[in-house]
């Protein structure tokens, strides 16, 4: 009886990842999650080590006023009167600031020789993208997202 082989995640995976290091600036993160129409973006050391990604939803805590952005902070915005000005403000408060205390590090990863359907039952329950790392070494060597598995599936003939 002959044993199938399971499509792994390298089969798929899009690489070289767009990714970010961990001493570009909020600025460069902000650029580049805009021109890349991205929610969360992984980010490495100079070593091309995954130490975890920086997302849109945590930069925009840095726009909120501290009052909001705290984990118990305020509830009720009835009373507080914004303009854009004042949230362009904060962001240039922090905008050439190393995006490094921002970066989320307890993210789920998969490896290249990972069985995909571990990858789409991730993607299927939480995540919009999955980075693939390498188990010996971990640097980041790819990126799955439920996009690239429809453009690898649409590509079949």
């Amino acid at each position: 009886m002959a044993v199938i082989e399971h499509v792994r995640c390298s089969a798929i995976m899009h690489s070289p990842p767009t990714h970010l290091y961990m001493d570009n600036t909020v600025h460069e993160a902000i650029e580049l999650l805009i021109e890349h129409h991205m929610y969360n973006v992984p980010v490495v050391d100079r070593n091309e080590i995954f130490v975890g990604e920086i997302s849109v939803k945590r930069l925009m805590g840095l726009l909120l006023p501290v009052s909001l952005s705290m984990e118990k902070g305020l509830r009720n915005t009835s009373f507080m009167r914004e303009s854009l000005d004042d949230i362009k403000q904060r962001l240039d408060a922090v905008r050439d600031k190393p995006i490094a205390p921002y970066i989320a590090t307890d993210i789920t990863v998969v490896y290249p020789d990972s069985p995909l359907i571990d990858a789409l039952m991730l993607l299927f329950h939480k995540y919009i993208r999955i980075p693939v790392v390498n188990r010996e070494d971990g640097r980041l060597v790819g990126g799955i997202s439920l996009i690239t598995l429809l453009r690898a599936v649409e590509t079949l003939d």
